[in-house]
């Protein structure tokens, strides 16, 4: 195994290895047409017949405005159709090829997408609120101000995609993949994720309130700005070269998960509870950690300069050549493992800028 492979195998377990399959070698997702439909002013007296509507070839047709509410299009060829203003509420559209297609202003409450292919699709301002899009693929799409909330997103895969100002609060994902995916502004109220991957992803000023993050990646995203108050993250991966300067994080509680190196400059931890949190090579200067809890936390080298700590409890956590210099710890709790008294006064000459003893 070469060395980029080593570098990803973290990442790659919590993932089957179809979804890394269709990362690598896209599976077509045009299945064979059962006959092309008849020109758009007829349609509806086509539909309104009974006639089948499950896989017909729909490509590049104009349908802007039409109701094809609960419709069979299962499998459908829909590629670069235009469907800006269409009501396809409850629509089943498994398997559909929509590559390309418009779907702007579109209400797709409801509809079922399972297994379709939006790549390159456009749905600005779309209604999508509980649609399912398990296994969809929607590279490079362009889904701006479009309202997913309560959706299913299992296994959706939208390398590039652009959802900013999206909402999806209450969305559902597991094994979901947003590399490079820009969703600045975008909210994510009570969504819950599980083993998504959103490496490099654009997420500043995002609304990750009471979300639910449980064995996911975000290495490499920028969330300066965002909002995360009680959220709960487990095994949430961020490390070096994620971006979290001034994004907001009261009351957070974070188990098992990793910010080594991560930039956290101005960030408000107050409140937050971190458990067995990798803080190490930090940039947390100027944070507010008033309040917040590290339990068995490791800051080994952080910078935590003009921090606030005051109330702050780090007596089960290693601070070792962290860097306190200007930080308020006033009433905060600190203590050396293997060390029998506190360090409060060690700390204190930190914050002071008094040189201490080798070895300390």
């Amino acid at each position: 195994m070469g060395r980029h492979a080593r570098r990803w195998r973290p990442v790659m377990k919590f993932f089957p290895s179809a979804l890394w399959g269709r990362l690598r070698r896209p599976a077509p997702c045009n299945p064979p047409p059962a006959g092309r439909a008849p020109a758009t002013p007829h349609l509806l007296e086509w539909i309104r017949s009974g006639a089948p509507m499950a896989g017909c070839d729909l490509s590049g047709a104009d349908l802007r405005g039409i109701v094809l509410d609960g419709v069979d299009l299962s499998g459908a060829l829909l590629e670069r159709a235009d469907m800006r203003g269409a009501s396809l509420r409850g629509t089943l559209l498994r398997h559909a090829l929509l590559t390309g297609a418009l779907l702007d202003g579109a209400d797709c409450s409801g509809a079922q997408f399972d297994g379709a292919c939006l790549d390159a699709s456009r749905a600005e301002h779309a209604r999508l609120c509980g649609a399912s899009l398990r296994g969809v693929r929607a590279n490079d799409a362009g889904w701006p101000g479009a309202d997913l909330s309560d959706a299913c997103l299992d296994e959706f895969v939208a390398v590039g995609i652009t959802l900013s100002h999206a909402v999806l609060d209450r969305s559902r994902a597991t094994a979901m993949v947003l590399l490079d995916a820009r969703a600045e502004s975008s909210r994510w109220r009570g969504a819950r994720w599980d083993k998504v991957l959103a490496l490099r992803a654009h997420l500043p000023r995002a609304d990750f309130r009471q979300t639910r993050l449980r064995a996911c990646a975000l290495n490499g995203a920028d969330l300066g700005g965002s909002t995360w108050q009680y959220a709960e993250l487990e095994a949430l991966q961020a490390a070096a070269g994620t971006d979290w300067h001034g994004a907001v994080l009261r009351g957070v509680r974070a188990v098992d998960s990793n910010f080594h190196g991560a930039r956290l400059a101005g960030a408000d931890l107050s409140g937050g509870r971190f458990v067995r949190t990798d803080f190490g090579s930090a940039d947390l200067s100027g944070t507010s950690l008033d309040g917040a809890h590290f339990p068995f936390c490791s800051l080994i080298g952080a910078r935590l300069q003009q921090a606030r700590a005051s109330g702050a409890d780090f007596a089960r956590s290693i601070c070792r050549r962290g860097d306190f210099a200007g930080a308020a710890t006033e009433g905060a709790r600190f203590a050396w493992p293997g060390i029998a008294t506190g360090d409060l006064s060690l700390v204190s000459r930190l914050a002071t800028g008094v040189p201490c003893a080798a070895g300390r």
